[in-house]
C-alpha cells in the first residue's frame, strides 16, 4: 500500500494489526510494511502459515456452502477480519444477508471501505466475548428482522479467547437464536505444555496485543455446550475442504497436539 492510499487515513500504519498481518499472509494487499515484518517474524517460526490461514478460510468457505445449500440465508460472523479472500457475502447467493464484526475498529475501518455500500452487508464493532452488544443491537434487527434461524461464524478465532469468554458466546449464541440455527468454528487441538517454539509465537501475538490461549480439543468440547455436533463430525480442515496437506503433520511434528479441526454445530 502506497502512502498516498486512502487508508492511511484511517488506520495506524507505524504498528502492526493482526488483522492486516493475517490479510498479508493469506496474500492479501490491505497491509503496511510493518505488518509484513511482523509476518514475517511468524512465518520464521511458522513456515507453513500461508496454508495453515488459507486452511482456516477454505473451512470456512466449505461451513458457509454447505449451510447456503441447506436454504440458509442470514449469516452473522464473530471477528471476521478483513471481508476478502473468499469472504461469507462473496460465495453466498444473492440476498443472503451479512452481518461481519470486529474487535479492531482499524479492521472495521478498513472493511467499511471494501465493503462500500452494499446493501446486504454489514461490518460492525465487536467483541466475540460479548456478542450480547451486537445481537441486542438495531443492526440486527435492521438485517435479520425477527428470523434468528441464522448460521453464527466463529471461525480461526476460538484460540485468541479464554476458556470463560468461549463458554459465554456459545451459551449467549444458543439463547439467541432460533432452534434450527447452527454455529461453525475451527480451533487448535493444542498441547497443555507447549513447546519453545509455540511459546515464540504465543509471545509474538501477545505484543501485538492479541494473545492466544492453548487448549487442547477435549476441553473446546465440554465449552461448546449446550451445542451438539452435526454430521459430518469433527474433522481436520485438511478433510473438510478434501486437500492433500502437509500442514497438520508439520504442525503437530513441530508443535504436538492434534492440528486445526473444525466442526457445524446445531442445536
Amino acid at each position: 500500500m502506497g502512502k498516498d492510499d486512502n487508508f492511511t487515513s484511517i488506520s495506524d500504519a507505524d504498528k502492526p494489526n493482526a488483522g492486516r498481518i493475517y490479510d498479508y499472509i493469506l496474500g492479501g494487499n490491505h497491509n503496511f510494511e510493518v505488518d509484513r515484518m511482523a509476518a514475517q517474524k511468524i512465518l520464521g517460526l511458522v513456515p507453513f502459515a500461508p496454508q495453515l490461514f488459507r486452511l482456516v478460510r477454505w473451512f470456512l468457505g466449505e461451513a458457509v456452502m454447505r449451510l447456503s445449500k441447506q436454504g440458509y440465508r442470514y449469516f452473522i460472523d464473530f471477528a471476521s477480519g478483513l471481508p476478502t479472500m473468499d469472504h461469507i457475502h462473496e460465495i453466498t447467493p444473492k440476498g443472503t444477508k451479512v452481518i461481519y464484526s470486529d474487535i479492531d475498529p482499524i479492521v472495521v475501518a478498513y472493511a467499511h471501505d471494501i465493503i462500500k455500500d452494499n446493501p446486504d452487508v454489514k461490518y460492525v464493532h465487536c467483541n466475540a466475548g460479548a456478542p450480547e452488544e451486537l445481537l441486542e443491537s438495531d443492526i440486527t434487527k435492521q438485517m435479520f428482522g425477527d428470523n434468528r434461524d441464522v448460521v453464527v461464524g466463529l471461525n480461526g478465532i476460538a484460540y485468541f479467547m479464554p476458556d470463560e469468554n468461549v463458554a459465554h458466546f456459545m451459551k449467549t449464541l444458543y439463547d439467541w437464536t432460533g432452534d434450527n440455527a447452527k454455529l461453525f468454528f475451527s480451533d487448535t487441538d493444542a498441547p497443555e505444555n507447549p513447546k519453545d517454539d509455540l511459546q515464540k509465537f504465543l509471545e509474538i501475538y501477545k505484543q501485538l496485543n492479541q494473545p492466544v490461549y492453548s487448549r487442547n480439543k477435549k476441553k473446546m468440547l465440554e465449552l461448546i455446550k449446550p451445542w451438539k455436533v452435526d454430521e459430518p463430525g469433527i474433522m481436520l480442515l485438511e478433510n473438510w475442504v478434501d486437500v492433500k496437506t502437509k500442514v497438520t503433520k508439520e504442525l503437530t511434528d513441530k508443535w504436538q497436539g492434534g492440528g486445526i479441526y473444525g466442526a457445524i454445530l446445531k442445536k
